[in-house]
């Protein structure tokens, strides 16, 4: 939107901080639906008394030309508050929105990572873990990069209830979040990463959840990697691990996302092509 000048011409780029005047029963509306973090098409629907669909979509829609609410995705809308300023933006966290485009959904990867205090980066996208498979995504939402990663209903474990503003999310926990990077290091920026993490943050881990994640992720893989990496920098109990998990002849790359150059290591089945320091 621009705003109006003096000689009643849109500037553009600038944004309009002026909002279109309400009726009441758009009023009424907004009142029922601001107390929620976000709302449907449906509820909205309920909450008009419409017989229509037609005639709640064209509601809304007005109510956004008059820049009172934003769509999500389709067929899901926030509130945008009067404290929004020029930007015009719902001021929700982005794991609550990503709650909103996705069910069930987690904060997964690299963003649980940095929620969890396991990283100092800062990932520029949202992930979000889910059990199924997605065919819309959505890309950027009011300016911010969502990836959803959709794994085996089997795999979709380990999640966690947690609050930002007094409002839920689901995350992985602790553990969930450095198995699923050694599972799929491409999510939470190569294993160095994740060797990290697991330095630093192994008083704060459960080892005995961890030996029963690395099992249960069906990925054998995962589980040489935290047995490489565990013995490396010389954590937690390794032969424990070595007889609660089963370690897949061949050999696999300790990072696959790096070229597969360097050297085998046949206690562990790693092709290690990562240079990882204790």
């Amino acid at each position: 939107m621009s705003v109006i000048t003096g000689h009643n011409k849109p500037v553009k780029g600038i944004q309009n901080i002026t909002r279109g005047s309400l009726g009441r029963s758009e009023a009424r509306f907004l009142a029922k639906v601001s107390a929620k973090a976000t709302f449907t098409t449906s509820e909205s629907q309920k909450i008009l008394g419409y017989k229509g669909e037609d005639s709640t979509q064209k509601f809304l829609k007005r109510l956004q030309a008059k820049g009172w609410i934003r769509r999500i995705r389709r067929g899901r809308f926030a509130v945008i508050p009067l404290s929004s300023g020029e930007n015009r933006t719902p001021q929700l966290h982005e794991f609550i929105i990503a709650m909103e485009l996705v069910s069930p959904a987690a904060i997964a990867y690299w963003s649980a990572l940095n929620h969890h205090g396991m990283t100092e980066q800062l990932p520029r996208t949202v992930f979000i873990a889910t059990n199924h498979p997605v065919r819309r995504r959505p890309g950027e939402v009011f300016g911010v990069r969502y990836n959803i990663i959709s794994l085996r209903p089997e795999k979709f474990f380990g999640n966690m209830r947690d609050w930002i503003d007094e409002m839920p999310f689901m995350v992985t926990d602790r553990e969930k979040t450095i198995i699923d990077g050694l599972d799929l290091p491409q999510y939470v920026g190569g294993v160095e990463e994740i060797a990290k993490a697991l330095s630093n943050a192994w008083d704060q881990l459960d080892e005995a959840k961890l030996r029963k994640y690395a099992a249960k992720i069906g990925n054998t893989a995962a589980a040489k990697r935290l047995g490489f990496l565990m013995e490396t920098f010389g954590l937690g109990n390794i032969e424990a691990l070595r007889k609660e998990v089963s370690l897949a002849s061949g050999f696999s790359p300790l990072d696959p996302t790096l070229p597969r150059h360097g050297k085998y290591n046949r206690r562990w089945g790693l092709l290690v092509n990562a240079e990882i320091k204790a």
